[in-house]
């Protein structure tokens, strides 16, 4: 009798653990479920933003076009970015093709599919908005971003404040993805800019370097070759993106040029902010980020709408020095607040 009782003992344990184990996993997928019907919100819309830039800079114009987008009753999504197997601007433009998205707002890296790419989302009724860097031979519908032109104006006049009597050596450094028509428009310009302003007793050799790959390793590596090899070393550098100002910002402290290297930046993060207060950087020049975002939703919003939609939308410029970025800091946090 003795024997037979423990058998049974070890069924009902086994059967009191499973209907317990059955009883959290029933409580579980309800407390899911309530949570999904609770939260659960409407879209009329699906936009998604691709780039692989995940820098403070592209997080606050994907937050700004997030919220403006969940305001017009539209889901907004960011691909691209993160992880160890990380899609191509190509592969996410085929991806959100394929998903029948409604509109797509793209950060280009200089792949040469991505012409035919967007292409083929417009033929399907998809409507692209580039943001940053263009693509001109695209059908594309807008483009928000900088006005190269003016752009070029702002650096070419800083520069005339930095030159020195004699030679001055300027290298202008941007990653891959930069496109060539924005980046040859500013270039351009510069360079007038500086031939019109420049003293006679002023010569200036003007150079470009170009990161290839877009991480911060890449940036890095990049930068170090250039301050480590006293032939290249410049006596003023431009940066045309945020990655590379923010490691040319610390390399200066690195290979004991400060002062002796004067540094263009790009957009006003934290890092940058700080290498201008500290004199790291002579400036930087800080885009409206927020407002890039809401130009980029609004811009598909109003094709759709309305079926056109300006072709160009140029988002503000503010200059940034040592005398200045701290009132600047302080009218964001208060616009933040």
């Amino acid at each position: 009798m003795r024997k037979a009782m423990v058998p049974l003992a070890v069924i009902l344990s086994v059967m009191t653990i499973l209907l317990a184990a059955v009883w959290m996993r029933y409580a579980r997928d309800i407390r899911e479920l309530e949570t999904r019907v609770d939260s659960s919100v409407v879209y009329d819309r699906h936009y998604i933003m691709i780039a692989q830039d995940n820098s403070r800079m592209w997080q606050t114009i994907y937050e700004s076009a997030r919220d403006t987008a969940a305001g017009e009753s539209v889901y907004l999504e960011w691909a691209g970015w993160g992880g160890a197997d990380e899609y191509t601007a190509a592969d996410c433009m085929q991806i959100a093709i394929a998903s029948r998205v409604d509109g797509i707002i793209l950060y280009t890296d200089g792949d040469s599919r991505i012409s035919g790419l967007i292409d083929e989302a417009m033929e399907q009724g998809i409507p692209v908005v580039t943001v940053m860097n263009d693509d001109t031979e695209s059908r594309r519908v807008s483009y928000v971003g900088v006005n190269h032109y003016q752009l070029g104006n702002i650096c070419g006049e800083q520069v005339l404040e930095l030159l020195k009597d004699g030679e001055n050596r300027i290298m202008m450094i941007s990653g891959s993805a930069a496109g060539d028509v924005g980046t040859n428009l500013m270039y351009s310009q510069m360079n007038q800019v500086i031939a019109r302003g420049k003293k006679a007793d002023q010569t200036v050799k003007i150079s470009t370097y170009t990161i290839e790959g877009n991480t911060n390793f890449d940036a890095e590596e990049a930068i170090r070759d250039i301050f480590v090899n006293s032939q290249t070393v410049p006596d003023i550098l431009i940066c045309m993106d945020t990655i590379s100002a923010e490691c040319a910002c610390q390399a200066v402290v690195d290979y004991n040029q400060v002062g002796k290297v004067d540094v263009i930046g790009y957009y006003a993060s934290e890092t940058i902010a700080d290498g201008v207060e500290r004199g790291l950087l002579s400036m930087t020049v800080a885009l409206d980020m927020e407002e890039m975002g809401d130009f980029c939703v609004g811009a598909l919003n109003e094709y759709l709408d309305l079926g056109y939609v300006s072709n160009y939308f140029n988002v503000g410029l503010d200059v940034l020095t040592r005398d200045n970025v701290n009132r600047y800091l302080a009218a964001q946090a208060d616009e933040e607040a």
